[in-house]
């Protein structure tokens, strides 16, 4: 009796760390059409400007940059101009991998480690929200409607 416990139990362990590892991995984020990138120079400026802002420092080697076609890209918020997923990947829509704001939003969610838009740091510290951004820079800095994942965490 005592083997066959044992041996339900070797069987169930895999079991769960199956499960366990689809949970963390099956949920994340992936557009459907991407190819990977070097970061430009600048966004290394970016970077060092952006834990300036948020008091946050962090590895800018670690982040996997990824380049999607087109102005934007579908989410799972709808639209998006970049998205920050968790295992330090940073996706960018094409059109948008040259604008300081739009970057800087993600490298800040790579900074602080999650989803959300918390006050401070974005807002208060690094005017990194299209609001804050047209009202640091001066309204009409930026194009109306820009697409940017700014939803609250889930």
């Amino acid at each position: 009796m005592l083997r066959g416990t044992l041996s339900m139990r070797r069987l169930a362990l895999p079991s769960l760390t199956l499960v366990g590892l689809c949970l963390i991995g099956c949920n994340r984020f992936e557009p459907a059409e991407y190819s990977a990138f070097d970061p430009p120079a600048q966004y290394r400026v970016w970077w060092d400007s952006t834990e300036a802002c948020s008091g946050r420092t962090g590895n800018f080697n670690r982040v996997h940059w990824f380049v999607v076609p087109g102005p934007d890209f579908k989410c799972p918020t709808g639209r998006c101009s970049g998205r920050w997923e968790p295992e330090h990947r940073i996706y960018l829509a094409e059109g948008w991998k040259e604008h300081e704001m739009v970057v800087r939003h993600e490298m800040l969610h790579e900074l602080i480690g999650h989803a959300g838009h918390p006050n401070p740091p974005f807002g208060i510290g690094c005017p990194l929200t299209w609001s804050t951004w047209n009202q640091a820079h001066g309204a009409g800095s930026d194009l109306p409607g820009s697409p940017i994942d700014e939803s609250p965490a889930p």
